[in-house]
């Protein structure tokens, strides 16, 4: 598993873009896998799990923008509009969301997920430290779901 990189020079409040990509694997199933960075450029990112830095009481939360790109092949037209299930769950601990289980977690509020067939932008409240794991939720154009289920360190609000 690749290693999680500390990125404390991000300023409270940075958007956090994340690029996930939906490949078609050997067997035929989706595949999924992503990329993150800190949309100013700071340094840090990758493809382990996106650490978001401590941020003061008066600090913003942090904005994340999931863009779906879907190299599927023949192309599934996958999107983030699973609207029965919702686009994206959030548990915190040491677990992932199940296949089915829906959660989520105040650190990430539903009312606060704004989504497009291919960008889903959420808000991180960050206000415990704490391990969030999500699940991305996507449906096909024949209604078929997939999901994929990564994770977010928050460092809470003990930024000095």
């Amino acid at each position: 598993m690749p290693r999680e990189v500390d990125n404390s020079q991000a300023d409270p409040g940075t958007p956090v873009i994340v690029d996930v990509t939906a490949r078609t694997t050997a067997d035929g199933s989706v595949g999924f896998d992503h990329e993150w960075r800190w949309q100013d450029g700071t340094p840090g990112g990758g493809k382990g799990g996106i650490v978001i830095p401590a941020r003061g009481n008066k600090d913003p939360g942090t904005p994340i923008h999931f863009h779906l790109k879907d190299l599927t092949s023949p192309a599934r037209g996958l999107d983030f509009t699973d609207e029965a299930n919702g686009v994206m769950w959030v548990k915190r601990g040491e677990s992932c969301p199940g296949e089915n289980e829906q959660c989520q977690d105040p650190e990430i509020p539903a009312d606060q997920m704004q989504r497009s067939p291919n960008l889903l932008k959420v808000v991180n409240l960050n206000n415990d430290p704490c391990r969030l794991h999500y699940r991305l939720r996507f449906k096909d154009r024949d209604g078929k779901s997939e999901s994929y289920d990564p994770d977010i360190t928050n460092g809470g609000t003990n930024r000095a």
